[in-house]
């Protein structure tokens, strides 16, 4: 048995805190964002599987619009049986902060999933957002 490790990180999104969470819990858009077949039950307790069934998961906890918990396996790297993520969302004036704290991680590979989180999902996820938005500033109400 490995040690263990937790990563976190923060990356700025120029969307409100709500389409982020519903692009994650929303089969379409997430493959969208990431490119690849997603199967997404958007409930506590439903299955997730992402990029194309490299991602295997459970959510285990949704607070609307501000936190997403769940399990966390990718196919070929050797996490822990209890891995686990949770995404946080909080507003901000431009957009919402994404914080991710991945639990379970074996220290060997921190920087490994560091760069996998940044190039799978957050690189494209903010970029999916700027292509829709555009100059548009997410304070500037939409309703």
């Amino acid at each position: 048995m490995s040690l263990k490790s937790t990563l976190q990180f923060t990356v700025e999104i120029p969307v409100y805190p709500e389409r982020v969470y519903r692009a994650w819990l929303d089969s379409y858009e997430h493959g969208r964002f990431t490119g690849r077949a997603a199967e997404i039950q958007p409930e506590t307790g439903g299955r997730f599987r992402a990029l194309g069934g490299t991602v295997k998961s459970r959510l285990t906890r949704l607070v609307p619009h501000s936190l997403i918990e769940q399990s966390w396996q990718i196919e070929g790297l050797p996490l822990e049986e209890d891995s686990r993520i949770s995404l946080t969302l909080q507003p901000t004036c431009t957009g919402c902060e994404v914080g991710l704290h991945h639990q379970g991680v074996p220290l060997e590979w921190g920087k490994t999933l560091l760069r996998w989180w940044e190039e799978r999902y957050f690189r494209p996820l903010r970029t999916y957002f700027e292509e829709i938005v555009g100059d548009y500033v997410a304070d500037m109400g939409d309703g």
